[in-house]
């Protein structure tokens, strides 16, 4: 039998062989998973038996495939909370995490007291916001399968997010001081140049959006109806969408429309006040 640290550098070679990113990451994962242990419990824990390895095994074979390893594993981390994922939600982006992180700081600096999470997946926005802040949040998607994901998720994090089903704001019926969305902007044309992992793996009703633009020319038209007066948008966005986004939400009366960047100094999120 080999020890912890000798199947995750096998794991880790293996994935490099085969041209998978960031494959020493996604070794961790997989032999933590198949053993049940933390990440940094890789190097003291002792010897994996025949069916851990098993299991190792099988996992590695996946992500040589090109399934992405959240969905392997079934987990995903984001932030402060882990989450259950599978192919009915895309998985929780890094960049996402600064979506979180500014409608946080809204939350804190103005006070705001009710948010909606639109296009939730697997609740990580949602569930992130409530718990960080302690204000109730409301989180709708158009999938019921996302939907039960997210609620999974909200039980194991012990958040108290309200999910409802809706198509954008069909079923929305309150009002609120905070709207967050991460919505569907991949165009048609762009989602043909995507890695593989994602195409063959991400559900793609949850990536793309037309011309790219669709779901943001239904927030800057409706949105404002379910913000409070000096309430907040905030919109996660691709890198080339900044300037037709922001036109999009002046165009619809929104003001201080402000962009700001990703880790990699791309546009990435979009805030607004009605």
């Amino acid at each position: 039998m080999a020890a912890a640290k000798d199947a995750y550098a096998s794991v880790r070679e293996t994935l490099k062989t085969a041209g998978i990113k960031e494959p020493d990451a996604k070794a961790r994962v997989i032999v933590a998973e198949a053993l049940g242990i933390g990440l940094a419990d890789i190097f003291v824990f002792g010897d994996v038996d025949a069916a851990a390895m098993d299991e190792i095994e099988a996992m590695v074979l996946r992500c040589v495939a090109g399934e992405p390893v959240e969905y392997v594993t079934g987990r995903a981390y984001f932030r402060h909370i882990t989450v259950s994922v599978s192919p009915d939600v895309l998985i929780p982006r890094q960049e996402t995490e600064l979506v979180v992180e500014e409608a946080i700081s809204l939350i804190g600096t103005n006070g705001f007291k009710r948010a909606l999470d639109m296009c939730t997946g697997s609740g990580s926005i949602a569930i992130s916001m409530q718990t960080e802040t302690g204000i109730p949040v409301d989180a709708c998607d158009i999938s019921e399968k996302a939907l039960a994901v997210a609620k999974k998720n909200a039980k194991t994090n012990i958040a108290d997010v309200r999910f409802f089903l809706s198509d954008m704001f069909g079923s929305v019926t309150d009002a609120y001081d905070i709207i967050v969305c991460n919505p569907p902007y991949v165009s048609d044309s762009e989602y043909e140049t995507l890695e593989t992992g994602v195409r063959l793996f991400e559900p793609r009703m949850a990536l793309t959006a037309e011309d790219g633009l669709e779901f943001y020319r239904i927030l800057a038209e409706q949105a404002g109806q379910y913000l409070y007066e000096d309430g907040a948008l905030v919109l996660e966005i691709g890198a080339e969408q900044g300037r037709d986004v922001a036109a999009l939400l002046e165009a619809g009366g929104f003001r201080g429309v402000t962009c700001k960047k990703d880790y990699a100094g791309r546009d990435r999120i979009i805030t607004a006040r009605r």
